[in-house]
């Protein structure tokens, strides 16, 4: 792009130096373009292409109605957001969504509106970069009285390392001086005050003293403090008055001002602190929640902490949750961890068909099918082999020996008919060895199941714990969120109709009594999350599932365009790489968590569950009596029939 340039213009190839060495490998470049400071762009001789994106300051308003994208659109969502942005916040909001600006150039009045304006659109655009720089230019000349500090005076230059000012007496002046922000330091020192970086005379073409101008400043922070938005939430992360080291606490409702600050995922910001010199802090205002962003850029809970700008770091096992990440920035993972349930145990079964559990369905038609043959045995025997001293007896008469000989067999009874053929003797010796066989074998089953009680099937599984209708329970929509948006599943919209909320004072009553499932956190190393609730009595009653109801890796969650981000995913990855996490998630467990809870609760979902002894009712017999009421039944009816028959034979 070539600009009309004034006679002497010695910005342009000071500017040009900066672009082509540290923004040409930015997606895109945004200029505020400042009609004072009109300098021609140059593509350097080795690249073929640099993205830009030009933006007018002067006439905002007129552009957006002749702009490619629409700004009507934009405006209307976030309105209806609660939101009311000014066309340079929309512009900016476009340009760094749909061309991906990570370099910006503002000039003289716009750095004020452009920082500004930065807040906001850095926020409502879903894509962000780590790799952001700053370029601001502007000139004594044209500013106003104290307007430098009015420039300036915006937290992007207490955020933001890659800062870089040119300062400039005058328009043809060649001279220009050089600053940057501090960034590093105590905040008490004031990390956003400015300091000469270098002076670049533009008639010599050199710099005074050739530094690197965007240099690295997270190496070492020198102290600089880091606040994380933390409750106590064990083994994630560990809030404690008592133990000893302690951090300041910016907390106001802790009269002691400092708290012990540790967890499995705390650790990870102790070694990012380790590494780059930054002294870490806590604000542990929230009491056991993580809290919602909300699309007019404020929150609450954890989330509002950062929001804030109370905290830059909030961890306690938070998924990857749409909304929030929408707002903010996400660290890589730090762990794994598992949302599962500690569910009733199986309860005893008894029921009206304990007669017939001894065998199984096959098994009893085979008895059936056994009993048939015997009653067509002996029918036949006594019907065709009478013995030389027996009459030849009838059907009807064959037919009755048959069927109450083979009944009577069956329950161990004698019988009071007279055989004297040997024919009938055999089979009746033969059926009497098989119905000893099958009797005793049912004893045994019977007995067995007497004495070791079946219980019924345990809702310790995704599908049974949907197929019971079982409900489940914890103290917060945040469980739900990863499964809420999962469509076209039954067993999922089952699952989810059954969730309830309760406050811990409620779970922790209801786990000593209640039929339901209570969720708790299985972390990737072995060991439980969420279980303060739980005593001796509820875990006594309760049994955990054998796999997760879903897994989800968890995040660090820090505010947009953190300049400590990368530092951080460096760290997390290399805690990763050595093993460190699974030392550390046993270190912590074993120092602040109840060991031998852990284990009952681990083995709860190996071990053979010992109801003991209970005191008898009618369900212990219900199912015994069962042949005495068909018998009863079955005798009466026969009766009544006889007596009917009796009568019609009488009067015939």
């Amino acid at each position: 792009m070539l600009l009309l340039s004034p006679a002497v213009n010695y910005l342009t190839p000071l500017l040009n130096f900066i672009i082509q060495k540290y923004f040409i490998d930015s997606h895109a470049t945004c200029i505020l373009w400042h009609r004072d400071f009109l300098f021609e762009l140059q593509t350097p001789a080795d690249s073929n292409f640099i993205s830009y994106i030009n933006i007018w300051a002067d006439n905002l308003s007129q552009s957006l109605q002749r702009d490619l994208y629409n700004f009507t659109e934009l405006a209307e969502i976030q309105r209806g957001n609660g939101l009311e942005l000014d066309a340079m916040q929309q512009k900016l909001t476009i340009a760094i969504r749909e061309s991906h600006c990570e370099t910006f150039i503002a000039f003289q009045e716009h750095i004020q509106l452009f920082t500004h304006s930065f807040h906001y659109a850095s926020r409502l655009s879903i894509w962000r970069s780590l790799r952001n720089r700053f370029l601001f230019v502007y000139r004594k000349d044209l500013q106003e009285d104290n307007a430098t500090a009015a420039y300036f005076d915006d937290n992007l230059f207490l955020d933001q390392p890659n800062i870089l000012i040119v300062e400039a007496e005058c328009g043809n002046c060649s001279v220009f001086t050089l600053k940057t922000n501090k960034f590093i330091g105590p905040l008490a020192e004031h990390p956003e005050q400015f300091y000469i970086l270098d002076r670049f005379d533009a008639l010599s073409g050199k710099f005074e003293l050739g530094v690197d101008l965007y240099m690295n400043k997270i190496n070492n922070l020198q102290g600089r403090e880091v606040t994380a938005g933390v409750f106590d939430y064990r083994p994630f992360s560990v809030v404690d008055l008592e133990r000893q080291p302690q951090v300041k606490d910016h907390n106001p409702g802790n009269t002691r001002g400092t708290a012990h600050l540790d967890g499995t995922e705390v650790r990870m910001l102790l070694a990012l602190c380790e590494v780059i010199n930054c002294t870490v802090e806590v604000d542990s205002r929230i009491d056991g929640e993580w809290g919602v962003s909300y699309a007019n850029l404020s929150g609450d809970g954890l989330f509002g902490l950062i929001t804030e700008r109370k905290s830059e770091y909030a961890v306690g096992a938070i998924y990857f949750w749409p909304d929030e990440y929408h707002l903010l920035d996400m660290s890589t993972f730090t762990g794994r961890s598992g949302v599962t349930c500690l569910v009733p145990l199986p309860q005893r079964i008894t029921s009206w068909f304990l007669p017939f559990r001894p065998f199984q369905l096959t098994l009893w038609l085979g008895v059936f099918c056994s009993l048939i043959l015997e009653a067509i045995a002996l029918f036949g025997t006594r019907h065709l082999a009478p013995s030389d001293d027996e009459p030849q007896y009838g059907l009807l008469e064959s037919f009755q020996f048959g069927y109450i000989t083979t009944l009577k067999l069956f329950v161990s009874q004698g019988s009071d008919y007279v055989v004297n053929s040997n024919a009938v003797r055999t089979v009746l010796f033969a059926c009497y060895m098989m119905d000893t066989i099958v009797t005793s074998v049912y004893g045994g089953g019977l007995a067995s199941i007497l004495t070791l009680p079946t219980l019924e099937e345990a809702a310790d599984s995704v599908e049974r714990l949907s197929k019971h209708g079982i409900p489940w329970a914890a103290s917060s929509l945040d469980w739900i969120i990863a499964i809420k948006s999962v469509e076209d599943d039954p067993l999922v919209e089952n699952l989810l109709s059954n969730y309830h909320i309760y406050t811990h004072e409620q779970l922790a009553e209801m786990a000593k009594s209640e039929d339901m499932g209570f969720v708790m956190e299985r972390l990737a190393f072995g060991h439980f999350g969420n279980i303060h609730f739980l005593n001796d009595e509820s875990l006594k009653r309760l049994k955990l599932m054998v796999d997760d109801i879903y897994y989800q890796y968890c995040f660090v969650y820090v505010p947009r365009l953190w300049g400590m981000l990368a530092k951080l995913n460096e760290v997390i990855l290399n805690v990763h790489s050595t093993g460190l996490d699974i030392f550390w998630e046993w270190e912590v467990a074993a120092h602040y968590m109840d060991g031998q809870q852990q284990e009952e609760v681990q083995a709860s979902m190996y071990m053979n569950f010992d109801v003991g002894p209970v005191q008898l009712d009618m369900n212990n017999f219900v199912g015994l009596i069962l042949p005495l009421v068909v018998g009863l039944i079955f005798s009466v009816l026969a009766f009544i029939g006889e007596l009917i028959y009796y009568k019609y034979y009488q009067k015939k």
